[in-house]
């Protein structure tokens, strides 16, 4: 079984003379390397994940954790080892790598995940709006390194299980920006933490949390909660009811629920605009099933040079592949309107532009008048 695992874990070959043309185009990152780690088996309790975030009142048993989010608003994740036999030991040899992302519930398939991102990215002010960002707080850097924006919804960053580390995460999408209807039920979203041996060669981490989330605008997390407790209250027998003060609260710190499933492979978001971008221009972020291997199971960003094969062909699994139309990205809005809004044509052409003015706004394109402004 062992002999297996390490046939699984490792690169075919250890000789670097061997082919230098395979180890110049899958050169290791250079954050990775060194001595054989401790952390390479997987374990339900390896690790603790918290999140300083109100909870939910009613919390579903079965079910994940839930918890409310402000959009845009940050707060502070800690993670740390959970000890065992190791407990009170240091280890040299202790430095891991997790990769925080927020993904769709299981019932989503990837190509509905990648469908729901790409509609909320086309609604955003800018291209370069990112799902997850983590803050640069001297706090939080202290703890951490190597921070890595692997795509729009994942961060990876690396620390050492002899301390705590602690980041600080932001969500700027709410559950309800998923559908063009107003008055909907918000989206279920989640965020997971997976966890990888950071010098152990495996693509599959030794760990892997999650916290189901709902996100509010202006508050609205401390509402959902108020309401909860409310609510709770009224349900209470007559006679034992008390006040909202009286109420046992739910602590602000919400721990993450470990996950027996460590095979399935989570959608990472990176949008077509910005992929096509970084390819005309020479710079992609290269995501290849063996270069994963080979840099232990976090997809790493790099620049490609122009002369690689295999920058033009992402695996399905991480991102949408380049279409053959090509699509444009306008910034447009009414004249009573002061931010511009985004608008996707299918090509570059006038009947597209009329045809996306149609379906955002709903005018017929029969009413719709183009005028041709000629300078000098």
């Amino acid at each position: 079984m062992k002999e297996e695992q390490s046939r699984k874990c490792s690169p075919d070959s250890t000789d670097d003379a061997s082919y230098p043309e395979e180890q110049e185009r899958y050169r290791p990152s250079p954050t990775i390397g060194g001595d054989e780690s401790l952390y390479s088996q997987p374990g339900a309790d390896t690790f603790q994940c918290s999140l300083e975030a109100p909870r939910s009142v009613n919390q579903k048993q079965r079910e994940g954790p839930m918890t409310y989010l402000n959009k845009g608003q940050f707060y502070a994740m800690t993670l740390r080892e959970m000890g065992g036999a190791n407990k009170g030991r240091r280890n040299p040899f202790s430095k891991v790598r997790s990769v925080v992302m927020v993904t769709f519930s299981d019932d989503k398939d990837r190509d509905e995940q990648l469908s729901h991102w790409t509609y909320w990215h086309s609604r955003q002010h800018t291209a370069k709006q990112r799902v997850l960002d983590i803050a640069d707080y001297k706090e939080s850097f202290d703890t951490i390194g190597n921070v890595e924006e692997i795509s729009y919804n994942a961060v990876s960053f690396t620390w050492d299980v002899n301390d705590e580390a602690k980041v600080f995460i932001t969500v700027n999408c709410l559950s309800t920006d998923f559908s063009c209807q107003k008055g909907v039920k918000g989206m279920p979203l989640r965020i997971q933490i997976d966890t990888y041996s950071y010098n152990h060669r495996c693509n599959t981490p030794t760990h892997r949390a999650f916290s189901e989330i709902k996100v509010f605008c202006d508050k609205g997390a401390e509402r959902k909660i108020r309401g909860e407790e409310r609510k709770q209250i009224r349900m209470k027998p007559k006679g034992t009811a008390g006040s909202l003060a009286a109420l046992d609260r739910k602590s602000d710190t919400m721990f993450f629920k470990s996950l027996s499933d460590l095979d399935t492979q989570p959608v990472l978001f990176i949008p077509d605009v910005n992929f096509g971008h970084l390819q005309r221009t020479g710079q992609v972020f290269a995501f290849n099933t063996e270069e994963m291997e080979r840099e232990g199971g976090v997809a790493m960003k790099r620049v490609a040079r122009p002369d690689e094969e295999h920058v033009c062909s992402p695996p399905p699994a991480k991102h949408f592949k380049p279409e053959t139309r090509k699509r444009v990205l306008l910034y447009v809005r009414k004249e009573s309107d002061e931010v511009f809004d985004a608008l996707m044509l299918k090509s570059p052409t006038l009947m597209a532009l009329l045809e996306a003015i149609s379906e955002k706004y709903g005018v017929p394109r029969e009413n719709t008048k183009i005028y041709q402004n000629n300078r000098g």
